[in-house]
């Protein structure tokens, strides 16, 4: 998955929320961007264990 292409990233009160543009539902907290970001890319990673192309058949 293209998480560097499809993700925006927003400053909170809290820190920083990075979610991805496709899928809204998708997204994860950091104190800094760039721990936003590398916790939506492992979100990411994990999530396609979830819907690997051998489960369907």
């Amino acid at each position: 998955m293209d998480t560097q292409l499809s993700y925006r990233i927003e400053e909170t009160l809290d820190g920083f929320l990075a979610y991805q543009l496709q899928n809204p539902s998708c997204y994860a907290y950091g104190a800094t961007e760039e721990e936003a970001r590398e916790a939506l890319s492992e979100l990411a990673r994990e999530s396609l264990g979830l819907y690997a192309y051998d489960e369907w058949n």
